[in-house]
């Protein structure tokens, strides 16, 4: 965790701007000025919680997060929320907002406040909270848009498993935790989300999560009635993974905790016999990225970081179960995607598990997030 950290404080901190960089290539070089609030909330995050093993560590979390707070941060008629990024000190003005770039500009923010509980920074969390579940909720069918035009509303065809389930996991679960006193703002969100998601997102027929929605959460289909979309195996244990973290959410009853804990299981369960996602049969060899779930037909066989993340994850929480699987996989992810030479993690390997250096080890989504949140939820959970 603190080497990982560490390729970024090495390579990527401005000192002028007091804020990192968000674009650094496979050997550490800042290839642009660019500074993405994604990339910048997910330092945040690792930052905050890795100060538990150094303290100074919460002080440069503190101010990537007063840069985020004065530069990249916006107010209209509509409440705050979070621009895309800044170039040659200047952010462009969206048009419209994605709940991706959204539910992620809270992600570090609310990790900060989980260690500081800084009653200054709740005011800014809780305007962008306001401004975030005030453009993206869907009133008449419930869950939230996965975009919106900005003085219109929500854009058609936007809605997605990932407008369901990142705002939970990027922010509002932590949030929910962290923020005890205000907790009501959060489990009503929260609770719907995760009705939605246990009964649309998982698909009997294919075995595969769905991916994409029509605007009353039917499921996309071609005009031929294929499945419209794509599917990774890191969203199969992604939901998995939040379905089986109910177990700690006392605002719902017993019976649908007990209900989503089941999917949960039978998701990761099904999910690990899929043979043909790993390479060689095997899971300690990782398994590939992306699948057409139409015929079962593996489209992309380099292998990501972060769905290995979220693989381990979904193992740690089925905890009596596959315990061998994880150590198996924990061991592929750290010998394969940490870069021993230069620092910091290979975003892909290949196949037969060569980094892909082409792909930038910081960029608009890339920094510390997914492996440093695999990390706490191994520790704490």
């Amino acid at each position: 965790m603190l080497e990982l950290i560490s390729f970024f404080n090495n390579n990527a901190w401005n000192k002028t701007k007091a804020t990192f960089y968000s674009e650094i290539d496979n050997e550490g070089k800042v290839v642009s000025d660019k500074i993405f609030t994604v990339a910048s909330s997910r330092l945040i995050y690792g930052l905050a919680y890795a100060s538990q093993l150094e303290q100074p560590l919460l002080e440069r979390a503190k101010n990537v997060a007063a840069y985020q707070k004065a530069h990249l941060i916006g107010k209209d008629d509509e409440g705050a929320f979070s621009y895309s990024y800044i170039e040659n000190n200047k952010v462009e003005i969206p048009t419209q907002l994605d709940v991706w770039q959204q539910a992620y500009g809270l992600c570090g923010l609310s990790e900060l406040y989980r260690q500081t509980k800084d009653p200054s920074l709740l005011v800014t969390i809780h305007e962008l909270h306001d401004g975030f579940i005030g453009r993206f909720k869907d009133n008449e069918n419930k869950g939230l848009w996965g975009d919106y035009k900005i003085g219109e509303g929500g854009i058609s065809s936007s809605k997605s498993l990932q407008s369901l389930m990142y705002p939970l996991t990027a922010y509002m679960i932590n949030l929910w935790e962290a923020d005890r006193t205000n907790k009501e703002k959060y489990e009503h969100q929260i609770a719907e989300n995760i009705e939605l998601l246990y009964s649309i997102a998982w698909n009997e027929e294919t075995q595969w999560v769905n991916v994409k929605f029509n605007d009353d959460w039917s499921v996309r289909k071609t005009s031929t009635g294929e499945y419209d979309f794509m599917v990774t195996p890191g969203h199969n244990f992604q939901l998995s993974a939040l379905l089986l973290r109910t177990s700690k959410f006392d605002f719902l009853s017993d019976d649908n905790k007990e209900k989503y804990q089941e999917l949960g299981k039978k998701i990761l369960e099904i999910t690990l016999e899929k043979n043909y996602l790993f390479a060689d049969g095997k899971i300690e060899n990782g398994f590939y990225s992306e699948v057409n779930p139409n015929m079962n037909e593996v489209l992309d066989k380099r292998k990501t970081w972060w769905q290995h993340a979220e693989a381990i994850i979904a193992l740690s929480l089925y905890k009596e179960k596959y315990t061998v699987e994880q150590g198996l996989l924990e061991n592929y992810f750290f010998d394969t995607f940490y870069d021993k030479e230069f620092g910091g993690e290979y975003f892909y390997v290949s196949e037969k598990d060569v980094p892909i250096t082409t792909e930038h080890k910081g960029s608009i989504g890339k920094s510390t997030y997914h492996t440093i949140e695999m990390i706490r939820i191994l520790n704490d959970f």
